[in-house]
């Protein structure tokens, strides 16, 4: 990735790592999360965090990567899909 020197950019990638890292404690039976949720390729699926923003994916068919990060949505735009 090329490097930038906009300040916005560096704050919305921050961000992004974090919500990886949120990711990677989904399932976790001690934080009451969801343990298994099954889904179909070509099904969306919205990550929402504590602070209301959250991530927007798509079920894709790859067996490494199966989802595919569409964008990072706000918690007004999350509304818009529930």
């Amino acid at each position: 990735m090329k490097p930038t020197s906009d300040p916005d950019w560096k704050e919305r990638r921050e961000k992004i790592e974090g919500y990886y890292r949120d990711i990677d404690k989904l399932g976790m039976t001690d934080m009451g999360k969801i343990k298994a949720i099954v889904v179909k390729s070509g099904d969306k699926l919205i990550v929402e965090f504590d602070d209301g923003d959250g991530i927007l994916y798509e079920i894709i068919e790859d067996l490494i990567n199966p989802l595919r990060m569409i964008k990072t949505l706000s918690e007004n735009e999350i509304k818009k899909y529930s």
